[in-house]
This record gives C-alpha cells, sequence and structure tokens, in this order.
C-alpha cells in the first residue's frame, strides 16, 4: 500500500518559523537553550523545514506559547492575557499575532 501523500505549504513553515524565532529572541534564549528541545531541531523549524506537528506544538510549549485553531476570522478578536511565570513573561503584551492575516497571501482563490 502506498503511504499517503504529504501536503507541504513552505511558505507557512517559513512564516511559522519566523514567528518562533522572534519569541524564542525576545525570551533571551539561544536555540540551544530551549527547554525540552535539541538545538538541531529548533533550527529546523525556525528554517521552515518539515517537521512533524507534535514537534511544533512542543516548540510552542517550550517558549510558554499556546497553538489555538479558531474560526476564520476570528484570531483579531482575542485579547491579550497577562502571562505568569513562562519563558516570554518579558515579552510587551500587544495584541495577538493574527496568522490568518499574516498568511493571508497564502489562501487558496475562491
Amino acid at each position: 500500500m502506498k503511504p499517503p501523500v504529504r501536503i507541504r505549504n513552505p511558505e507557512t513553515l517559513a512564516l511559522l518559523g519566523q514567528q518562533l524565532r522572534r519569541a524564542r529572541e525576545v525570551a533571551g534564549l539561544s536555540q540551544g537553550r530551549v527547554k525540552n528541545m535539541r538545538q538541531g531541531t529548533v533550527s529546523k523549524i525556525e528554517n521552515g523545514l518539515d517537521v512533524t506537528l507534535d514537534t511544533l506544538l512542543t516548540y510552542a510549549a517550550s517558549l510558554g506559547l499556546e497553538v489555538a485553531f479558531l474560526p476564520l476570522g476570528q484570531a483579531a478578536l482575542l485579547q491579550p492575557r497577562p502571562s505568569f511565570g513562562n519563558l516570554i513573561s518579558a515579552a510587551p503584551q500587544s495584541t495577538p499575532s493574527d496568522l490568518l492575516t499574516e498568511f493571508d497571501h497564502l489562501r487558496d482563490p475562491q
């Protein structure tokens, strides 16, 4: 039996990697100091290479981030909450990154 074809979107992975790199830098961490992650894996994610969802979620959690799936157009309604005791608590609290807007150029034509 032939394995299923994997859907790859290098543009999305690259943009997501950039967002995660910024969060790590704001936290003042080097790639090798991210909890529960190997430096090579962090580099792979930040450079937009193909990784599993589990690895991506582990990296986000190691930075004190949570991945959420929202209905289209709802991300702008999120209100930032103060973070207590996580690795990016020193980060300035601004509006959440609206990935739907940032990745809008990748949307399928209607």
